[in-house]
């Protein structure tokens, strides 16, 4: 089904292709994967539930294959929407489902995505809502876009988690490591995320760690909304 919707500001009218959920009286059907049946030109797409803008109200966040970039969407109870596109090293239909955190500690869901993959490894982006901008993605203080880890396998470890603000404010860590014969060597970096900007607060290096050691354990579900 191809709906069309109203934009917010700062946003150019399109048309967004939604394959997994529809609007339902100012309500938002139950999210899924699907590509719609018999019709090959409808992109393949994943949708989530999540509350960008804080108001305690889900939107509907769909992410689609366009061409050789990626988009992510959403669409309010209003039935307006916004969308930005990312470029994405991403086969086929495969990483499309994104994910819900809350980087800030804010309160606002943010909307993590895959731009890449390894053989053991997803490459992250995380975006955040603007009520004047949209859709934005979160970058670093210098503009480069963010870009963070979740995986691993035999010879690295990557993952990232959350947590209350503490001394400084850091609210995001992540860690990236890889495996000696003397145990995990790597990097543990915390930042504060501030709307669409990460800012570095501290990083600890480590030598020979141990698997279970605490400087080595990060878990995404740390960081899903309160």
């Amino acid at each position: 089904m191809t709906t069309a919707g109203n934009t917010r500001a700062g946003n150019v009218p399109r048309t967004v292709g939604l394959t997994t959920a529809a609007v339902l009286s100012g309500a938002l059907a139950a999210p899924g994967v699907s590509m719609a049946d018999g019709d090959r030109d409808v992109p393949d797409s994943a949708s989530v539930q999540a509350d960008i803008d804080g108001d305690g109200g889900p939107e509907l966040i769909t992410v689609r294959d366009r061409g050789d970039d990626r988009v992510v969407s959403a669409r309010f109870a209003d039935h307006s929407y916004v969308e930005s596109a990312f470029p994405a090293d991403v086969p086929g239909r495969l990483q499309l489902d994104p994910r819900v955190a809350d980087l800030g500690r804010d309160g606002a869901d943010d909307v993590v995505v895959t731009i890449a993959t390894g053989a053991n490894t997803r490459t992250l982006a995380a975006f955040t809502y603007l009520p004047e901008q949209g859709l934005v993605r979160v970058t670093g203080t210098d503009g480069v876009p963010f870009a963070f880890h979740d995986g691993g396998g035999a010879t690295s470890a990557a993952s990232y988690t959350c947590h209350e603000p503490v001394t400084g404010g850091a609210t995001f860590t992540t860690v990236r490591a890889e495996r000696t014969e003397t145990g995990l060597d790597g990097v543990r970096t915390r930042y504060a995320v501030r709307r669409d900007t990460v800012l570095l607060h501290g990083r600890t290096e480590f030598h020979g760690a141990a698997e279970n050691a605490p400087v080595v354990q990060a878990d995404p579900a740390g960081c899903a909304p309160a």
